[in-house]
């Protein structure tokens, strides 16, 4: 595990004991590990969340920053998945309306047959996904009026013709994971790095932990136990049980940043050759893009040149009306989704992901693959599998803001 993936380790200590307890133990602590934990709080089941670094400091921090149902999903035929996308969506904004933001998306299409289907396919993403509660009336969905995408200067110089409008929803992952640990009653064990567990028989019953931040020792003893460690999953099971199988691959999509356009107001959605989709969003001051796609071994990788280079010649080909190249670069960032392993390339493999117990400590169950926006829904069968309790308030309860001061987005 490279250090740059987690935010510095801080000053100071853990006033916790040395022997501490909990009926379930969640190793991770990004969206699916603090969406568990919530889930098993609002069940009334003692859980401990533990992580090498701070609440939603690795991948989930670096997402695409969208709560979506999945508009892609329209052209590989995945329904069923991107049908329970739109769901999740509607969930999502009941419990946290205070980190999400509804957008009305455009699609921008080169022909009047590629503006046809656009409509057809988006007309149904939009109708399957009619509840969008708090849906702001000034944003419209369906033709954009040729006047006003004219004026936006994407359209300048380029392929396209025209832009359907869906709606979908922004969010600010890393609050947002920091909000579900916040509303649970978790054990936070932090900064805590796994040194080696005890077992009994196959089953585990306890581990042992180091504190980053001051090198003290501690025992967790728990009667199940979780992996939610995302692309790290492989790795750590390698290390802690010399488990070498490979149930992921990883996929890197890259990021830019840019100072502000004017006139770009709505966030661009682009069909690229292949499938994949071409992300120009406007958000928190910013414009950020976002595509390409390759095949990683490691949670943390850094941008190389070749893949920016890559995602400015996709810019410059389909919107040359922006001087990319001369736009100062505020930022870029490369997030990586753990796909559950498959053959072929990684643009092909699904976002669905997978609960598996593991073959050698039945109280270990594995957390593979997912999405950001399917974590709620993933975690609460989890939840309910573990406990024998489904909890029907878990889509509506409010999220608790994490630090009392909730980061909106802008």
């Amino acid at each position: 595990m490279n250090d740059p993936a987690w935010p510095a380790v801080p000053e100071g200590s853990c006033a916790l004991p040395g022997e501490l307890a909990a009926d379930i133990a969640i190793l991770g602590a990004g969206i699916h590990g603090a969406a568990l934990a919530r889930e098993l709080s609002l069940r009334g089941t003692p859980c401990a969340l533990v992580d090498r670094g701070a609440v939603g400091g690795g991948t989930s921090q670096w997402s695409s920053q969208l709560l979506h149902g999945g508009i892609r999903y329209l052209l590989t035929g995945d329904i069923r998945q991107m049908r329970e996308g739109l769901a999740e969506r509607a969930a999502w904004y009941r419990i946290a309306p205070h980190r999400c933001r509804w957008e009305a998306f455009w699609m921008p299409h080169r022909t009047w047959p590629e503006g046809m289907a656009h409509r057809l396919g988006i007309g149904l993403y939009d109708h399957w996904g009619s509840e969008r509660p708090g849906w702001p009336k000034e944003l419209h969905l369906g033709g954009v009026p040729a006047p006003e995408f004219r004026a936006d200067p994407r359209s300048t110089h380029g392929p396209f013709r025209g832009a359907t409008a869906y709606a979908d929803l922004l969010t600010w992952d890393r609050d947002l994971t920091r909000d579900l640990a916040a509303s649970s009653g978790a054990l936070s064990l932090d900064f805590h790095e796994v040194e080696a567990f005890e077992d009994d028989a196959g089953a585990l019953r306890a581990v042992r932990l180091r504190d980053r931040r001051d090198g003290s020792l501690r025992r967790l003893v728990a009667h199940h136990w979780v992996c939610a460690l995302g692309p790290w999953t492989d790795g750590a099971l390698a290390t802690w049980f010399g488990d070498t199988r490979k149930r992921l691959r990883l996929s890197a999509g890259i990021h830019l940043w840019f100072d502000p356009m004017p006139g770009c107001e709505r966030p661009w959605a682009i069909r690229l050759p292949g499938g994949r989709i071409l992300f120009v969003i406007p958000r928190d001051g910013l414009l950020q893009v976002g595509t390409t796609e390759r095949e990683v071994e490691d949670g943390w990788v850094p941008v190389v040149d070749a893949e920016r280079e890559e995602l400015f010649r996709a810019l410059e080909r389909h919107l040359p009306g922006l001087p990319w190249r001369q736009m100062p670069l505020r930022a870029e960032e490369l997030g990586v989704r753990p796909l559950v392993a498959g053959s072929g390339r990684t643009t092909h493999l699904s976002r669905e992901a997978v609960l598996e117990a593991h073959p050698r400590h039945p109280n270990l169950t594995l957390v593979l693959g997912g999405k950001l926006t399917t974590a709620r829904a993933l975690m609460a069968r989890l939840a309910t599998d573990l406990t024998g309790r489904p909890c029907p308030a878990s889509r509506t309860e409010p999220l608790r803001v994490w630090d009392g001061h909730p980061r909106e987005i802008r």
